[in-house]
């Protein structure tokens, strides 16, 4: 008796397709037929080194220990017995199954699972057909017949076997190479996780299957919960059909090690072992397969980024659709930033259906109907919800966790939660994974990657307001040496983590930001560093210096790039007012007010400005500052009060500015505060109506004098501007034109474009006055067009009411209500209300109630008009020159 044994040999199993019809056909002919079918199939294993191991009725078994040799036979027993001579109606169809394992040989024959599994793979075929498992088809691939090829049918399911089975045809030339479906149940091609929750339809799909059609690696980054699996899942539902040989999804996230990434996706697809490496036996079976990827949370495995490189560039059609907080660094790559979901604008609020149809507003009533089915999106809650999904940065995990809490909080009470966003967002569903339970969770799995130099920028970096160009990140988070590494570097890794975004803008430097939901977590790292109150004290002296820096740049030629770059930084701008405000820190306080003024008037923030301007101004440790900062602390009140037409105000804080003036011996300071105390009638007349405009000639007679004594062009010019109001006020034509001509022609000599906007704005109005409108609409177009292009939306005001006094008196009155209701509607939301006094010259000021029902819709309909549109209204129809 031989000892049993264990090897690994294929295994071919044969059988007559139809031999019950064949035996009823042919009678006692039928064993002829029978034996010279055996003895076909005998011949060609036996002349391939087989062994025949068994037959039962028409079944035959071989074994072989070469696969290749088992293929080899099969061949040639199809095309003999394709080709005998067989009786009329006794033609012979004989199917087949290859498998390939591991048995175990006794006195009694052979015993192992994979005989019954070749028999179920026999079974699946028809006659003619030669089916083989992917355990031999990997063995065989390259040592095929001439003339024989592979074709690959897909995952299928087979009697009693408890896993799908990936089955393969041998094509023969010349034989039959299309049968019917198999007689086993095919499994999808695509493999992809259900989705429980439907997906909130995103334009990002479009993009991304572009790319996937371009680009055959696609890798999308964002931070966590940006819903970029979701993404992946839904591009490549779009995208499975285009893939003959089917789609996968791998999940990657419980993995530690990148030398495990080929392994976990070798066994995804189901590809049989072997002796060869992971990586060349997926490079091997994908190689002319049509098949996608979706590797999915790749970021902590990246490196394994080289090899997803080699399947790309060896596998023509295959392509992958990566999810990854940092980009995979390989050729071919295409990498695209996931987007937070589209977030309401104020007018939504107002239109429910309308706010309704915002992707993140949608996500959230979805997700908060399957903790709440009752409830709904409505007039009551509309402004709540907008607002979280807001402050939340349209993040589809934050928006996802918020939701769920509308079982216990209505969305007013949510919002009022939300200054602790980390806190309030978890409890996600339990079969989550961990870090996607809690938004706290999926930021601390990105900061977890973080190498220390990288942790304390990120942490650093929470002192941030908003975002902040590169410049102000090294004067506020570094330098390189406290950090450990170089800030630009650092700065380049997290946006790579997808910790930090960089923005597009027109500066000359990049500009980095950070999520709001993210600074969150950063700031309590940076908390628990012990550094905040030192970076925070950084962070106020960067922007202040910034402030001051823009300040003598505000109105030159250069403004609107400043007033930009002011705007950008204006929520960090805003955080160093509140600490200093916090910190009595008046000193600070003080010189940023007076930096910024100019700014919040130009740009309409007049509301905030008049609010914190007093905010400092109310410091304790206010009076023990310089006078002179004083001086030009009263100046920046003034000028707030001034553009907001506040009377008291502006008398008080011109005053206040002139008496401090006065105690210094800064004489261009008292020329200034001469210069603005000259208005303060001016405002007592348009506001009061009374008559005042004489007590401010005194100031600016005393201010030009100055002005000359130092030889200020600028000053002389702006003082020579101001006598000509003055002039217009008392209906003195002559005088007026004479003086603002003399006002634009020295502002045009020293290149000052903001007084220049502010001459011809003057000057149109006394051409108005004379009747020359062809030059009034010239004059007032040039000045319109200089102060859109500085982006001074306060002058615009003023702009807009000179155009309805040329409409007017060019009798289009259409036009004229259309453009006060523009100016109402300007005026209101940037605070100036400068524009709703009067104009220079009593006799143009125009009527502004509507005294018909034409004139009113014409009103409304200017109130409706964008600011775009009003400007191109006023310049190309009002302001019309040849």
């Amino acid at each position: 008796m031989t000892e049993p044994t264990t090897r690994t040999q294929t295994f071919v199993f044969t059988d007559i397709e139809g031999s019950t019809r064949l035996l009823r056909a042919l009678g006692p002919d039928y064993d002829v037929v029978l034996r010279a079918h055996d003895r076909a199939l005998i011949d060609a294993a036996e002349a391939e080194g087989g062994e025949a191991i068994g037959s039962e009725g028409d079944a035959q078994h071989f074994v072989f220990d070469d696969p290749a040799a088992a293929v080899r036979a099969a061949t040639a027993a199809l095309r003999s017995l394709e080709h005998h001579d067989w009786p009329e109606g006794g033609r012979v169809r004989a199917r087949m199954g290859i498998h390939t394992g591991e048995a175990r040989r006794d006195e009694t024959g052979f015993v192992g699972l994979v005989l019954h599994e070749t028999a179920r793979i026999c079974a699946a075929a028809h006659g003619g057909q030669v089916l083989l498992s992917p355990a031999t088809a990997e063995l065989v691939r390259g040592r095929l017949p001439a003339g024989v090829t592979l074709l690959d049918l897909g995952e299928h399911e087979l009697k009693d076997l408890e896993a799908p089975l990936h089955l393969y045809q041998l094509r023969v030339d010349g034989l039959q190479e299309r049968f019917p479906p198999l007689r086993a149940r095919p499994r999808s091609r695509v493999h992809l996780p259900t989705a429980r929750t439907s997906f909130v339809e995103r334009g990002e799909v479009d993009a991304v299957v572009d790319l996937a059609e371009r680009s055959r690696l696609v890798t999308l980054t964002g931070p966590g919960g940006t819903g970029k699996t979701r993404l992946a899942i839904a591009s490549a539902e779009r995208l499975a059909e285009r893939f003959d040989d089917g789609t996968w999804f791998v999940a990657l996230d419980a993995l530690t090690e990148a030398d495990l990434v080929v392994p976990e996706i070798v066994a995804a697809l189901g590809i049989a072992g072997g002796t060869d490496a992971p990586l060349e036996r997926l490079l091997h079976h994908l190689h002319d397969r049509s098949v996608l990827l979706v590797l999915d949370n790749l970021e902590q495995v990246v490196g394994a980024g080289p090899d997803i490189g080699r399947i790309v560039a060896q596998c023509p059609r295959v392509t992958i659709i990566v999810t990854s907080r940092v980009r995979l660094r390989v050729y071919g790559e295409q990498a695209f930033a996931v987007p937070a979901l589209p977030l309401p604008t104020a007018p939504l609020v107002g239109d429910v259906t309308a706010l309704r149809e915002v992707a993140s507003v949608r996500l959230f009533e979805e997700r908060a109907r399957a903790a709440e089915p009752s409830f709904e999106v409505d007039q009551a809650n509309a402004a709540d919800v907008a607002e979280v999904v807001r402050r939340l940065d349209g993040l589809p995990l934050a928006i996802e966790l918020a939701a769920a809490r509308i079982r216990l909080l209505h969305p007013a009470a949510l919002r009022a939660r939300l200054d602790d966003r980390l806190g309030i967002l978890t409890g996600g569903a339990r079969d989550r994974p961990g870090r996607q339970r809690t938004l706290r969770g999926a930021i601390a799995w990105s900061h977890d990657l973080l190498d220390e130099p990288d942790r304390r920028l990120f942490a650093r970096f929470g002192v941030i307001a908003a975002s902040a160009s590169l410049s102000q990140v090294e004067a506020t988070c570094g330098p390189a040496a406290e950090i450990g590494r170089d800030v630009l570097d650092g700065l380049d890794s997290l946006a790579e983590q997808s910790l930090l975004r960089v923005l597009e803008g027109d500066e000359d430097e990049p500009r980095f930001a950070m999520l709001s939901t993210i600074r969150e977590y950063a700031r309590e790292r940076l908390a628990e560093s012990g550094e905040a109150p030192a970076l925070e004290r950084r962070h106020a002296e960067a922007y202040l210096a910034l402030a001051e820096e823009a300040e003598p740049r505000l109105l030159g030629p250069h403004a609107a790039r400043w007033n930009d770059r002011l705007e950008n930084d204006h929520d960090d701008l805003r955080a160093t007012l509140d600490w200093a405000v916090a910190q009595d820190e008046a000193e600070f306080g003080l010189r940023l007010i007076v930096a910024l003024w100019r700014f919040w008037q130009v740009r309409g923030h007049l509301y905030e400005a008049s609010d914190r301007i007093d905010a400092v101004l109310r410091l304790p440790s206010v009076p023990g500052q310089p006078t002179a900062l004083r001086a030009r602390a009263h100046l920046a009140a003034g000028g707030v009060a001034y553009w907001r037409m506040l009377d008291a105000a502006t008398h008080d804080h011109y005053t206040a500015a002139l008496e401090l003036a006065r105690q210094t011996d800064d004489r261009a300071l008292l020329a200034e505060c001469l210069y603005n105390a000259g208005f303060v009638p001016y405002v007592a007349q348009m506001v009061t109506g009374e008559e005042h405009m004489e007590q401010g000639a005194a100031f600016f007679e005393e201010a030009l004098e100055i002005y000359r004594e130092l030889d200020d062009q600028a000053g002389i010019a702006r003082t020579s501007w101001s006598l000509a109001i003055q002039a217009a006020a008392r209906s003195d034509v002559q005088a007026a034109r004479a003086l603002v001509t003399s006002s634009l022609e020295a502002s045009r000599a020293i290149g000052d474009t903001y007084q220049v906007g502010w001459a011809l704005h003057t000057l149109g109005q006394t051409d108005v006055v004379v009747g020359d409108l062809d030059a009034a609409a010239h004059h007032l177009r040039e000045s319109l067009d200089l102060w859109v292009a500085s982006g001074d939306m306060s002058a615009v005001t003023l702009l807009l009411v000179d155009a309805v006094v040329v409409a007017r008196a060019r009798g289009a009155e259409a036009c004229s209500w259309r453009l006060i209701g523009a100016e109402e509607r300007l005026s209101l939301s940037t605070g100036a209300a400068l524009a709703g006094g009067r104009v220079e010259f009593p006799e143009l000021e125009p009527r502004r109630t509507p005294a018909s029902d034409e004139e009113r819709a014409w009103l409304e309909e200017g109130r409706r008009l964008s600011l775009e549109a009003a400007i191109a209204l006023a310049r190309d129809v009002a302001l019309a020159t040849d």
